[in-house]
């Protein structure tokens, strides 16, 4: 009896096990021999976690590496166009073109599907190379069956990760004295303040740190969110906090924490290059803590540039 109920068992383990293993074996990459190339086991890895932009921007920054091989620039490119394909972004032919061009024998470096054999082998037909014939003549019976139209060229694709940008903020309310009559304008921070900031972007979620350069450095910290993105131009919106230290009290004398508030942010961004984008947003922060030269609330224009590197 002991050993029909352990039979049942077995079975339901190996067969819970086929797909998981069949799902690590089509995820694997193969990495070129001997390479020096510090990121490409980092693209491989995300592509097996299925993080593909991340891989795709990770692959960029590999592209740039000066110390690259023949096959560590093969290997990428094979691999630009199996992230291409997978984000559903039209560049992946052309790269597979190049792969091509540099080795006519290339074979992908991942378990690919159909699709995607699909793909590489159209590429191989338009470079006049020996070609998998049945998948050409079932594209070639799909093209003249579908009906044509224009190709439109889209926006660059998007990198993800690290970005460095400058900004310019304008208070719209501006600074008035908030108590004291006597207080001298000429003293008041200037409504127009410049920024720097470094930012974590990913396809929907990221943050910003920024520090605002004027007589009371200002330091801000919030999230950002991406509802959609729409082609050249993406929406986000902003959740965060701005704290302004060495703020003079009546007496003239700078104390640490000068103010605190909080914020929300309505913006867009459009893209230039996939490197370069531009921003502009509107700000209203209401300070939970302010000095007495502030108004309680404050209404903030922005524009700026951020760069990834």
């Amino acid at each position: 009896m002991k050993r029909l109920v352990r039979h049942p068992l077995s079975l339901l383990l190996v067969c819970l096990a086929v797909p998981v293993a069949h799902a690590q074996e089509s995820s694997k990459v193969e990495l070129p021999p001997q390479t020096q190339n510090p990121y490409l086991s980092a693209v491989a890895t995300l592509y097996a976690q299925g993080r593909f932009p991340e891989a795709l921007s990770r692959l960029e920054k590999a592209l740039d590496w000066e110390s690259n091989g023949p096959q560590d620039v093969l290997w990428l490119k094979l691999m630009q166009g199996v992230l291409q394909a997978e984000l559903s972004q039209d560049e992946a032919l052309e790269s597979f073109k190049q792969a091509l061009a540099l080795d006519k024998d290339a074979r992908l470096p991942v378990q690919a599907n159909r699709r995607l054999r699909k793909l590489f082998e159209q590429a191989r037909a338009t470079l006049d190379l020996p070609t998998d014939k049945a998948l050409l003549a079932q594209e070639l019976a799909q093209s003249v069956a579908a009906p044509k139209t224009p190709r439109v060229s889209g926006p660059p694709p998007r990198r993800y990760g690290w970005s460095l940008g400058v900004r310019g903020e304008l208070d719209v309310l501006s600074v008035t004295p908030a108590l004291d009559p006597d207080v001298d304008l000429s003293d008041l921070p200037p409504a127009l303040a410049p920024g720097v900031s470094l930012g974590y972007i990913q396809q929907k979620w990221g943050g910003v740190a920024t520090v605002l350069v004027q007589p009371t450095p200002g330091l801000r910290a919030e999230g950002q969110f991406h509802p959609r993105p729409l082609g050249w131009v993406r929406p986000y919106l902003r959740l965060g906090t701005t704290a302004f230290f060495g703020e003079p009290d009546t007496q003239d004398a700078p104390f640490l924490l000068g103010g605190l508030s909080a914020r929300g942010v309505l913006g867009v961004d459009v893209q230039f290059t996939s490197r370069l984008y531009a921003f502009a947003d509107v700000a209203y922060e209401y300070f939970l803590f302010n000095g007495e030269r502030y108004r309680t609330q404050s209404v903030l224009f922005s524009v700026g540039m951020s760069l990834f590197p």
